[in-house]
């Protein structure tokens, strides 16, 4: 009977990658980082969006809070401009 199996030398675990610097390193560990550095990049995109649309909420309750501030202001002229003439 014949298993498949890698022989002891050659296992799936033990299969090495070559880093940019030429340095041998496990497959897994390559794997690894290279999804760790993927999380990172999807990570600061989604900081990025984040970010974005806290800038456009705070613009819009900037906006509203001036608007009401314009009514505000207007009421109280209105009312001064009542109790002088009264």
């Amino acid at each position: 009977m014949s298993l498949d199996r890698p022989t002891s030398n050659n296992r799936m675990g033990d299969q090495l990658s070559m880093t940019p610097a030429g340095k041998e390193v496990p497959t897994a560990v390559s794997l690894m980082v290279d999804s760790m550095a993927s999380m990172i990049q999807r990570a600061k995109a989604d900081l990025e969006r984040v970010d974005q649309r806290a800038r456009a909420d705070l613009e819009r309750v900037d906006q509203r809070a001036r608007a009401d501030l314009e009514r505000v202001d207007q009421r109280a002229r209105a009312d001064h401009e009542r109790l002088r003439r009264d």
